[in-house]
């Protein structure tokens, strides 16, 4: 994501409060944009349809969409680091013609995987109506396919269109789910979802094709990488797996825990409460796009330019300390922004949940996951240091600390009580974050002697 963070800072060079918010407000859409957005699109709807007297069909919808949201994200999760890895190689090497191409051919890749998972699951799982399973089984696609178009759009330099994009897809998402809706039922819902999806996805694929745009047909290369980042796509896997193991266990073996409709389970006093405390995301990643890898990045690059270029070791040894102090700058940052807001929230939660409705035991859950989420960016953050270093083996080992901590101790809190819920995926953040620092920390103390010893005695 350094690539449109270069673009915001700029903004950030007049020095003066309206150019900073403007900045900060820029990279809290873009980091954080598609999820964000989605979920409040996801509240607002859901508010006008229970006034407009759906209720009683609305389980079915946003239970779907939340299986759609954990099916997309773990099966495009290997392809996004790999994608990520071949555009950032191809833009170093200044082959932008490798990009468009390779966007393409992810997207008919994704498609096609998901579009057979979305159909054989929700035809054969799902007890719907025709048109709710087609619609559900198609946005499973299209959502899919704008997580890897995402990865695409971090590299593009006209942030205001970026914004755009989701601002024009989530609008048309919200008024065509809410109009069908009065004609169609639940499945018109699914269908006016669909179809502002739609609307996201092409106008991301426009934006992308301004900036990198050749002739050409689709172009599976990147799927050489599978073989020499096997570690990076493992982390992409493991890492949402992580994410999302806490919710169908939930699901499935809480007391809470109940069948919506055939293979769709939901646990509303768990899920609700984690949603939400997702919503906090934000400015952790405006942080992290505008601080935190935007500067680093730019020293990182510097190393290995001097490296490259045989600077000197003095020359080699101040570079690196800029970047440590980049890092140790950024991460020190980060914890402050995102551990005020998340403080801020911790504090009013009894007001702002019973204000929604919801009781006890959500507020205590929606407390624990709102500290699970700050550490959670904190440990994207150290992953992304991880993979700048190429040191994929040790991020792997922290993303399975990450995703195994969460299921042991989720399962451990639903032996026990309420008051355990939710403490296995914050365990688990803590966990990541300090294998993750600990790795990242051990790499950039070895960083020159790595960097030189790996290079052949003989050219």
């Amino acid at each position: 994501m350094a690539g449109i963070g270069f673009q915001l800072t700029k903004l950030m060079q007049k020095r003066t409060l309206a150019s900073g918010l403007h900045a900060y407000g820029f990279a809290a859409l873009i980091g954080s944009g598609p999820w964000v957005l989605s979920m409040v699109t996801l509240a607002a709807l859901g508010l006008v349809l229970h006034r407009a007297g759906a209720a009683h069909e609305l389980d079915l919808f946003f239970v779907s969409v939340t299986h759609i949201f954990a099916f997309s994200l773990v099966t495009t999760g290997p392809l996004q680091l790999l994608l990520s890895r071949y555009t950032a190689d191809a833009v170093f090497a200044k082959q932008d013609e490798r990009i468009f191409p390779s966007l393409l051919g992810a997207l008919v890749l994704t498609i096609v995987i998901n579009g057979t998972l979305g159909f054989i699951f929700f035809i054969g799982f799902v007890p719907a109506t025709p048109l709710f399973q087609v619609a559900a089984a198609g946005v499973l696609m299209v959502v899919s396919a704008i997580w890897i178009a995402a990865i695409y759009l971090t590299a593009v330099r006209d942030y205001t269109a970026v914004v755009r994009c989701f601002a024009i897809g989530y609008a048309v998402s919200f008024v065509a789910a809410w109009f069908l809706a009065r004609w169609f039922g639940v499945a018109g819902t699914m269908a006016g979802f669909l179809l502002g999806q739609v609307v996201l996805l092409l106008t991301m694929v426009r934006v992308i094709y301004r900036e990198y745009g050749t002739t050409g047909p689709p172009s599976f290369a990147f799927l050489s990488s599978f073989g020499r980042h096997c570690d990076l796509a493992l982390c992409g896997l493991v890492y949402n797996l992580g994410i999302w193991i806490d919710k169908p266990l939930h699901w499935w073996l809480s007391p809470h825990g109940y069948r919506v409709a055939g293979a769709l389970w939901a646990s509303p006093l768990y899920d609700q409460a984690v949603f939400l405390s997702f919503l906090s995301v934000a400015p952790g990643m405006a942080v992290f796009l505008l601080t935190l890898e935007t500067k680093f990045a730019g020293h990182y690059a510097d190393f290995f330019r001097l490296v490259v270029d045989k600077g000197t070791l003095g020359d080699i040894l101040r570079t690196k300390a800029l970047m440590v102090d980049s890092l140790r700058d950024g991460l020190a940052q980060l914890l402050k922004f995102q551990g005020a807001f998340t403080l801020a929230l911790v504090l009013a939660a009894d007001r702002l949940l019973a204000a929604l409705g919801l009781g006890t035991v959500q507020t205590l859950v929606f407390q624990v996951t709102l500290i699970g989420v700050c550490l959670l960016v904190l440990f994207l953050a150290l992953l992304t240091v991880l993979f700048y270093l190429n040191h994929l083996r040790d991020a792997l080992i922290s993303c399975t600390f990450f995703a195994v901590i969460n299921l042991v101790v989720t399962l451990a809190g639903l032996l026990t009580d309420e008051r355990w819920y939710g403490l296995g995926f914050t365990a688990a953040a803590a966990a990541g974050s300090i294998a993750a620092g600990a790795f990242a920390n051990r790499a950039l103390h070895r960083l020159e002697f790595e960097t030189f010893t790996s290079q052949p005695i003989y050219s």
